[in-house]
């Protein structure tokens, strides 16, 4: 339910965000999921390429310009919109009252908040997929993992928090791709992501992305904090291992 299109940066086509939009609502009708929130959309300019926040009963959608002008920007809509419908029906993994619990639940050293946090979002991410894969824009899913874990390969840091976030995060690229059968056995993505880890002094990309890949589709509110700590307890294992 598209209610605007602002654009903030004056060089976007407001008519063909909107026509864009739209087209990805009747690939999700297609599947019987309508977003039944109010949904406005505002194009900026922001260091990636977007994000929602839902509150109060509606969406806001924030959408870079670099986004829009991409070849991608269907697929990254499809994937906003994907957190929208989770929100709607309040998923644990997009319930905020499920926030709370999950935060007295999981325990993790102060340096790793931060690398819980962006963990956390691929989580998220993981259940938004899942349904943003279903409008069929995963034929593109694999070139834009590829580039996020050939940045992470690049950017090895001295700090091992940062490192292993970095490792997370190649986990989360490989699992969700394994998840939905777009990861070849042998896919050289694998080898890229250990030979990081092999840098940074870890071993634990494998499971991190066996964590993503075998998220429960409809957990429990219970069963998801479970799930989270067994996420924060196997970054801080691999944060405090012996470098290899």
């Amino acid at each position: 339910m598209l209610t605007s299109v602002v654009d903030r940066t004056g060089e976007a086509d407001a008519q063909a965000v909107q026509a864009t939009f739209e087209g990805v609502e009747r690939r999700y009708a297609g599947h019987g999921l309508r977003i039944g929130w109010p949904v406005a959309i505002e194009v900026v300019r922001m260091p990636i390429m977007g994000a929602t926040r839902s509150a109060n009963g509606s969406h806001t959608l924030f959408a870079s310009l670099d986004a829009v002008r991409s070849n991608a920007f269907d697929g990254l809509l499809a994937h906003e919109a994907g957190h929208m419908l989770r929100t709607e029906a309040r998923h644990p993994s997009h319930d905020p009252a499920g926030f709370e619990r999950m935060g007295r639940a999981v325990r993790l050293p102060r340096e790793g908040l931060q690398a819980l946090g962006e963990a956390f979002n691929h989580v998220q991410d993981v259940y938004a997929d899942d349904l943003s894969f279903l409008t069929g824009f995963d034929d593109r899913a694999h070139e834009f993992f590829r580039v996020w874990i050939e940045g992470n390969s690049r950017a090895r840091s001295r700090d091992r928090w940062t490192n292993v976030s970095r490792s997370v995060t190649n986990g989360f690229a490989l699992g969700n791709l394994r998840r939905h059968g777009l990861l070849p056995e042998g896919d050289p993505l694998t080898d890229l992501a250990r030979s990081f880890d092999r840098r940074a002094g870890l071993a634990a990309v494998d499971e991190f992305a066996d964590f993503f890949a075998t998220l429960p589709s409809d957990p429990t509110a219970e069963g998801f904090v479970d799930r989270v700590k067994a996420l924060a307890a196997s970054m801080t294992r691999a944060a405090h291992a012996r470098s290899l």
